[in-house]
């Protein structure tokens, strides 16, 4: 009897995995549901009711796996297991009984019925879409936004050349300017250091049913429910990556009258029927096809067979753009690991440092050839075993999927371990690594298996090459057209010198076992020419397939297919806008307004308002004198007053008094009776778990349910960081929502570097905020204890308000305890013109907190110049974007460890001090102005 397994629709992630193992005290063997095999449902479900296993474990590892979780529950007890172990995010173990196999079943006979039904009234709406003819729309050049959908359920699978594709389009329009809103049912990681795109969750709810396309129809109602609130002049075009049984973007492109572009990767029919299971629901899938097929202004396929497919389809030729895929010149470049990094890598894989490392990556896709590959190595040792012992040759299986278990089965038993190893299933970010500890790489991609041309662009490919390493790949199709100039084996000759130019590795017959093992053999025994082929790889990849050559393909085909839309009839409409200003009165809430406001007014068809209390008057009316803007002053009320009777009775009269069309309220919360509300979530609500006074937990309580209400009832909400985002969707349990729109902070002029940096003090460290208890002060104060035996002339300034007096006390206290009462320095709150002076004195600017939205005074910080440790968690590094030293918050020694780095070494402070400064132009007021304007002009409009 086996002892564990985890049961996953799909692989689990290698260091998920371990950790699991490690909480569970043993070896735990992946069993992956999409993987098994069998003739038919039925045959599965016997070979699972076969298993002899003690414990099983269901394990949703995030969010995204939750849908699988019923279904998983339901196969686990069909195996009558010892026991069924449930476990949650946390890793919390939970024992799932017996009995739960009726409420589970049940569940899932229900969703089955109601989804049959949905069927039915989805049939009927691609008949009426094959009936339509495609709207007739025209491309708005000065729309920068693009809608992304992406509706494949492969929810908490973040591998595969579909992540890449997804990652390398939304960055090359990002690059050229383009804002991207970004929709699917899983998280995108990926997508989080990318400017100007913004992922939104929508998920499927209620768990998986049977058959699987049944889900992808829900899913495609779900998504059409979400399109619906979508805001009506705001996008360029849909982008929609072809998914089976969505056509969501369809009606999606229709409602709001815009292109739509189609990106094609092949029939998700004849992939199920060639490399999977056939559909239960073909006819509807390929309605499905057909309807967005039809509709779409633009298809793009990535190679010339998919164009003729498209063709044969019936989609005219000139609606067409073939274009092969590309890859991220930026991740996939070999500068970035040096020879420890290599070591690093290699030693983790237990592989020697003088090996001959050959790689393949991938999900062990029926068209990927892991198998030909691992045959090919057993036929070197069958055939050649002294020269796989002289050659230290070492293959390296990167990834997981369906076939793996296959090609494991074919290297066990033969005598060949040490001579290759699986990594499992990593993290897309990790993959350069194991790229980087190659020495050439191998794509054996086999033939189509019903004869049919090969169609795929094989975005490893091209990521191969541009790690400027050989590849030795299938003369296929594409494959072949995109090396052209490689020597085939047979032309290949015992050369020693450099390689021709044009010759970036090396073509073999697709699926011949004795021919890529000699491919192996000729690639390892000649460094010489694996070194020069691999530069030529990386120059062909930067000069023709980067993914902003995609990108520009699909653009100018869109051009030149579409005329310019019509203008708009009329002029600019003019919007008063009333803000609601009483909670601004400290902190980022001021500077917000301080900035934002005169800005709004400069913008044309805006007539700018703004309501504070009368305490406010002396901040405030300077900034509204100065921009010509009408103030509206109130009595000073307590903060509940405020809330339940200020905003909810007196601003709404006044907004009504004055005809305003928009209430904007940069706070989190507003007047629910406005009738068209747009609000600022800027509050971190994980707060609450920091506090442990009573008082304060019942503020933060009050604050999450009337930011709760106040969002239900709002026209649109601006959240200041995608961390911000999706912190407020967990917080409150709800999946994405098109009101929502992330605008970054700016950054004053008057932030910037000293004329000399030699006019920085030595050992000053900065630290700049309000204190509260979530900025975690007691953590820099007990690194500076820790770093000042060595740095004579190290001091702290803090610049803040202390608006937790009881907090503020205890820093204090804290300071004397260490012995640095004379090295800190509690500055109180400071006007602008005096932190910026700060900034350029300092020599060092830490940033310790909890949890932060945004962080105003990282951008600051970068902003003048001066290097940065912040912590690593919030949004910190998204706003840093790899332009400071981060730790880990409550680690007192790498706090210390990291500010004393850039105390120490001259080299690095002049580094990060330039990296900051670039990151910095990232962030403008002008910029916030510009994006906040748009969407309160839209709020007013729709």
């Amino acid at each position: 009897m086996e002892p564990r397994i985890a049961l996953s629709y799909y692989s689990l992630p290698v260091d998920y995995l371990e950790t699991l193992e490690q909480k569970a005290g043993g070896h735990i063997r992946n069993l992956v549901i999409s993987s098994l095999k069998g003739v038919g449902t039925l045959d599965i479900v016997t070979q699972l009711a076969r298993l002899e296993v003690d414990t099983i474990y269901v394990p949703t590892p995030d969010r995204d796996w939750t849908a699988f979780t019923p279904l998983l529950r339901l196969i686990a007890q069909i195996a009558r297991p010892r026991q069924v172990i449930l476990v949650d995010d946390k890793l919390v173990f939970r024992q799932d009984p017996p009995w739960t196999v009726l409420p589970l079943l049940l569940g899932v006979i229900l969703r089955t019925a109601a989804a049959l039904a949905l069927t039915m009234m989805q049939y009927w709406q691609l008949k009426l879409l094959l009936a339509k003819e495609r709207q007739d729309c025209g491309l708005d050049a000065d729309k920068r936004h693009v809608l992304y959908i992406k509706s494949n359920l492969w929810a908490g699978i973040t591998a595969g050349g579909s992540i890449s594709h997804t990652a390398g389009v939304i960055k090359a329009l990002s690059n050229i300017g383009r804002s991207v809103l970004y929709i699917s049912p899983g998280a995108a990681p990926e997508l989080s250091s990318i400017k100007d795109a913004t992922a939104n969750r929508l998920s499927i709810h209620g768990g998986f049913v049977y058959p699987r396309e049944l889900n992808s129809l829900r899913y495609n109602r779900a998504l059409t429910q979400w399109a619906a609130k979508l805001p009506k002049r705001r996008f360029g075009f849909i982008y929609h990556r072809l998914s089976l049984g969505s056509f969501a973007a369809v009606t999606a492109a229709r409602r709001l009258g815009i292109p739509l572009v189609v990106e094609y990767n092949g029939s998700e029919v004849w992939i199920n029927r060639n490399w999977g299971t056939r559909l239960k629901l073909e006819g509807l899938a390929v309605m499905a096809e057909d309807a967005v097929l039809r509709h779409a202004h633009l298809v793009v396929a990535v190679s010339a067979p998919l164009r003729r497919e498209l063709i044969a389809r019936g989609v005219e030729a000139e609606r067409i753009v073939a274009h092969p895929n590309g890859f991220d010149e930026t991740r996939f470049d070999p500068r970035q690991f040096g020879p420890e990094q290599v070591a690093r890598v290699r030693d983790s894989l237990k592989i020697a440092p003088d090996a001959v490392v050959a790689t393949f990556v991938g999900t062990f896709g029926m068209w990927h050839g892991a198998d030909i590959l691992a045959h090919a190595l057993v036929h070197l040792g069958h055939h050649h075993m002294e020269w796989l012992d002289s050659s230290r040759l070492h293959v390296v299986f990167v990834g997981d999927g369906v076939n793996r278990t296959n090609v494991e089965n074919i290297l066990a038993g033969q005598g060949l371990e040490g001579r290759y190893t699986f990594t499992g299933l990593v993290q897309p970010h990790e993959t350069p690594q194991y790229l980087a500890a190659s020495d050439f790489f191998v794509a054996p991609h086999v033939p189509n298996p019903d004869g049919s041309e090969f169609f795929g662009s094989p975005t490893k490919l091209f990521e191969y090459m541009g790690m400027a390493k050989p590849v030795l790949a299938s003369n296929l199709a594409q494959i072949g057209e995109v090396m052209a100039g490689a020597p085939r084996l047979r032309d290949c000759r015992n050369w020693d010198e450099a390689a021709e130019p044009d010759q970036c590795g090396v073509l073999v017959e697709p699926a011949n076992i004795g021919a890529l093992a000699d491919g192996l053999v000729y690639l390892t025994d000649h460094p010489n020419w694996r070194q020069s082929a691999g530069i030529n790889a990386r120059r062909r990849a930067l000069e023709r397939y980067t993914w902003g050559h995609h990108v520009g393909a699909i653009l100018a085909g869109l051009g030149s297919r579409l005329a310019p839309a019509p203008a708009l009839p009329g002029g600019i409409v003019c919007r008063r806008i009333l803000v609601n200003a009483v909670h601004s009165k400290s902190g980022g809430g001021l500077t917000y307004l301080r900035n934002v406001i005169p800005l709004l007014a400069t913008r044309a068809g805006f007539d700018i308002h703004v309501v504070v209390q009368s305490d406010q008057a002396e901040s405030a009316s300077p900034i509204c004198a100065d921009a010509g803007v009408t103030i509206h002053l109130l009595p000073t009320w307590s903060r509940l007053g405020t809330v339940l009777l200020q905003e909810q009775v007196s601003i709404p009269l006044l907004a009504r008094r004055i005809h305003a069309d928009v209430v904007f309220s940069p706070a989190n919360y507003g007047p629910v009776m406005a009738s068209r509300s747009v609000i600022l979530l800027r509050n971190a609500f994980e707060v609450t778990a920091l506090e442990q006074r009573r008082a304060k937990q019942l503020y933060w309580l009050g604050v999450k349910l009337l930011t709760r209400l106040c969002f239900a009832t709002c026209r649109r909400a601006i959240i200041v960081s995608k961390h911000a985002s999706n912190t407020f969707l967990d917080v409150f349990g709800l999946d994405s929502d098109p009101r929502i729109d992330v605008v970054h902070h700016g950054v004053g002029i008057g932030f910037h570097p000293p004329a000399d940096d030699g006019a920085r003090s030595p050992g000053r460290l900065l630290a700049v905020s309000d204190i509260y208890v979530q900025k975690n002060f007691e953590t820099l104060l007990r690194a500076v204890a820790l770093l000042a035996p060595d740095h004579r002339d190290l001091r702290l300034d803090i610049a803040g308000n202390e608006l937790d007096p009881t907090y503020a006390e205890r820093l204090k206290a804290l300071c004397r305890e260490l012995g640095i009462e004379g090295r800190v320095a509690f500055l109180g709150g400071q006007p602008p013109a005096k932190v910026a002076e700060l900034y350029r004195q300092a020599q060092v600017f830490v940033f310790p907190s909890l949890v932060e939205t945004f962080g105003n005074p990282l951008v600051e910080a970068m902003a003048s110049g001066i290097p940065v440790v912040c912590s690593d968690s919030a949004a910190m590094p998204e706003v840093t974007g790899g332009a400071a030293l981060l730790a880990r918050p409550r680690d007192v020694e790498h706090m210390a460890a990291q500010i004393r780095r850039l105390l120490d070494d001259s080299t690095l402070w002049a580094e990060m001090s330039a990296r900051g400064l670039e990151r910095a132009r990232d962030f403008s007021w002008e910029r916030t102005a510009d994006l906040t304007a748009d969407i309160l002009r839209e709020a007013a409009e729709d």
